[in-house]
């Protein structure tokens, strides 16, 4: 078999590519901290770090529609609680406005705050979290009263798929709640205009069923986010767990990566001290 001197330095270059391939692959796993980065580094262990990462990514999905949920439902719980303070409000004007030593002016001052309050349940209504309104259904950039307290939403709540197969309704539509509000202070404010003591007396059975119907949205809310906060605490414990199987399976040894490193570096210069004195000899050298 004849050699010659380009055949050496053919495969000389071959080598020391090789060489160099590898160093840099063991440099992108010491930046990365990640074994497998490629199909072809670990074929036999690719199947189970695909499918372990995309479960990683769905469960991070989840998390973000639970953090969603849990957001939405905590702002409906906050704007019910405010309206629930707006009623007793209502209430202990009603109580005032039933006495019947209260000169006619002071049935319209009474009147009038009871408007400003019916405006604030409106506002409550109209209630925005990250500009969508969370009591308008699923059309969340309507506002779903106008300022007669009409209902301009629809009935479908907004949804979110917590789990797999799981879906946990994020909002309530504003028409199961707040129709009955405004028109308990609605009620009031009219029977104070007009100085009727015993029809402002009436209202109070109205107002309390009013309130009785925010309490009972409230709680419905509430244990939603209950339920919400148990699949986060799951979920977060779920994750863990995937991350460190999937750890096992594609990060690197660093302290391998580093001492397999500084022996691929050491051979690499060994090559290169090697080549230098295998290509440097020519027929002119010969001729000196």
């Amino acid at each position: 078999m004849r050699v010659t001197l380009q055949g050496l330095t053919l495969n000389f270059l071959r080598n020391l590519n090789a060489g160099l391939e590898r160093l840099s692959r063991l440099q992108e796993q010491l930046a990365t901290g990640k074994r497998v980065q490629r199909p072809s580094d670990d074929p036999p262990n690719l199947p189970a770090v695909l499918v372990m990462r995309d479960a990683v990514n769905a469960a991070g999905q989840y998390a973000r529609n639970l953090q969603d949920t849990k957001t939405l439902l905590d702002a409906g719980q906050r704007a019910l609680q405010d309206a629930v303070q707006v009623i007793q409000r209502l209430r202990e004007l009603a109580i005032q406005g039933a006495n019947g030593t209260l000169a006619p002016s002071d049935m319209q001052a009474l009147a009038r705050e009871v408007e400003a309050l019916r405006g604030e349940l409106v506002a409550l209504g109209n209630t925005q979290v990250a500009g969508k309104y969370i009591f308008a259904g699923t059309l969340t950039t309507t506002a779903p009263f106008n300022g007669a307290g009409n209902y301009l939403g629809n009935q479908t709540p907004l949804r979110r798929e917590v789990d797999r197969g799981i879906p946990v309704e994020a909002t309530v539509p504003g028409d199961q709640v707040f129709p009955q509000v405004f028109g308990a202070a609605q009620a009031l404010q009219e029977a104070l205009e007009a100085g009727d003591h015993d029809a402002v007396r009436a209202t109070l059975s109205g107002l309390d069923a009013a309130l009785d119907h925010l309490l009972s949205a409230q709680a419905e809310l509430g244990a939603r986010a209950s339920r919400v906060e148990t699949i986060q605490a799951r979920l977060e414990e779920f994750q863990v767990q995937l991350k460190e199987l999937l750890s096992v399976r594609e990060d690197a040894d660093l302290a391998e990566v580093v001492m397999n490193l500084r022996l691929q570096e050491n051979a690499y210069q060994a090559a290169l001290a090697a080549g230098a004195r295998l290509i440097q000899p020519s027929l002119v050298d010969f001729l000196r």
